[in-house]
């Protein structure tokens, strides 16, 4: 499927077929497309939390808005995005795990560019909170794309109680709360084929409305 395709195919999901499995390749590009999304800085703030068990499922299915829990429960997979904490992210530890990776890098080249990233962020304008839930976004998004390539529903999901969230998935030892927050939420599955309104006509702006093109 082309990329116009994918993105003319997908609309949110309404209802989801419980019965209809993604295949483990499947739900792996899935994965990987969000692994290889674009990444301000390079930093990959970004990382997720795969619910595939009917029982950990139930467990979250309360935190989010009362018109998606039948979604959670009835989707192949549950994902949390999380991201990395502010105070976290400005850590030796967790800028060079991301900053080593330069073939040949001295560790005293190292700690120069841990120390020029941690300044620009310390001294501009920069929120990172915010900064770290842009990133995310993007995430979701490569990842409802390449779902869509495969015919694979999706929804993604921001009304959801994130701190109550983190303290179940702390619970049960899926999230570090000190390194990590939740920000957003995605179904994954199948299109419940024979309920009408298991999904939705895409309603959008004119492109005129949206965009301005200087020239």
């Amino acid at each position: 499927m082309s990329v116009q395709k994918a993105i003319n195919w997908r609309k949110t999901v309404k209802k989801y077929n419980e019965n209809k499995k993604i295949s483990h390749n499947d739900l792996n590009l899935i994965i990987e497309a969000g692994r290889l999304a674009p990444s301000s800085m390079g930093l990959e703030v970004a990382k997720l939390i795969v619910i595939r068990n009917k029982i950990t499922k139930a467990q979250v299915a309360d935190q989010v808005m009362q018109g998606n829990i039948a979604k959670v429960k009835e989707a192949d997979a549950l994902v949390f995005l999380v991201g990395v904490n502010p105070d976290y992210l400005l850590t030796d530890e967790f800028l060079s795990t991301r900053l080593s990776r330069a073939e040949g890098i001295s560790a005293e080249k190292l700690q120069e560019y841990i120390n020029r990233y941690r300044n620009y962020f310390e001294k501009s304008a920069v929120d990172l909170k915010s900064y770290v839930a842009q990133q995310i976004h993007i995430t979701a998004s490569f990842m409802a794309l390449q779902a869509a390539d495969l015919k694979v529903g999706s929804t993604i999901m921001g009304g959801f109680n994130a701190p109550e969230s983190d303290k179940i998935l702390a619970e049960l030892g899926y999230l570090d709360l000190t390194k990590y927050h939740s920000i957003l939420t995605m179904a994954f599955g199948y299109y419940d084929e024979k309920t009408e309104g298991s999904t939705l006509p895409r309603l959008r702006i004119s492109t005129d409305d949206f965009v301005n093109i200087i020239e």
